[in-house]
């Protein structure tokens, strides 16, 4: 790398993932860091480090892409913090106002000691065996989640939504798993947890009903669902999926 490059390194994870942004960043390159930061949200962590130790900012008005990739995260449901800064990138954060908007830390374990201590968004979790009626529970969840948060418009999407992941997870994975519904600005958040590592199926069984056809299985999720997705943990996988709230009035 020459010292006029910038470079952008995802590593992904869950509920924590990093972009290392190392290098200078000039009007050049922003667009470089902005698009690398939106495509580390589609993974939709909880909460998003951006790690610049190594960066440099020639103008400080590109620093603005700090709040832009945070007002993009809001979208995704993730939390965005800087971490590393230099005392001279520290600087010119508070300078341009980039503090007061996008939470800056000295180091991850800061941050995520910071992001723990934050009011999370309203979940409901519920853990299940690997049969067939875990499907019913499931739904039973996010039925009683859409009542208890006055969602009724999203109930019937989550709910199928929310069947075709525990029954694919049922099939292919085949261990326990926990069920969480949370309830983020503008989406309504999916998640199913198993102990499998092996890669995510796209075909299966629609659920335990028997007027259900089969073989629907995530096409259903893909569909139905604003954005969806897989990412592997330590201990196994998480898929996921999110409906858009409509704005209140």
């Amino acid at each position: 790398m020459t010292p006029d490059e910038l470079t952008c390194t995802h590593e992904p994870g869950f509920p924590v993932a990093v972009l290392r942004a190392t290098g200078r960043l000039t009007f050049a390159s922003v667009s470089l860091l902005r698009g690398a930061g939106q495509k580390a949200l589609t993974d939709h962590p909880e909460v998003l480090l951006i790690d610049v130790a190594g960066l440099v900012a020639v103008d400080d008005i590109t620093l603005t892409v700090f709040p832009m990739i945070a007002r993009h995260g809001v979208d995704f449901g993730t939390d965005m913090m800087l971490v590393g800064a230099t005392p001279a990138l520290h600087a010119q954060l508070d300078r341009l106002g980039v503090a007061r908007q996008v939470p800056v830390h000295t180091g991850p374990a800061e941050a995520v000691a910071a992001h723990a201590r934050m009011p999370g968004p309203r979940r409901l979790e519920l853990a299940l065996a690997a049969r067939p009626a875990s499907t019913s529970a499931a739904r039973e969840l996010v039925d009683r989640a859409c009542a208890q948060w006055r969602l009724p418009e999203l109930a019937d999407r989550a709910a199928l939504i929310v069947t075709e992941l525990v029954a694919n997870a049922i099939e292919h994975a085949g261990t326990p798993m926990l069920v969480s519904v949370a309830l983020r600005d503008r989406h309504l958040h999916l998640a199913v947890h198993d102990e499998s590592r092996l890669p995510l199926e796209r075909s299966g069984d629609a659920g335990d009903d028997e007027d259900e056809e089969p073989g629907r299985g995530l096409l259903i999720v893909e569909g139905m669902a604003s954005a969806w997705g897989c990412l592997h943990t330590a201990g196994g996988k998480v898929v996921w999926a999110t409906l858009r709230r409509e704005p209140r009035r």
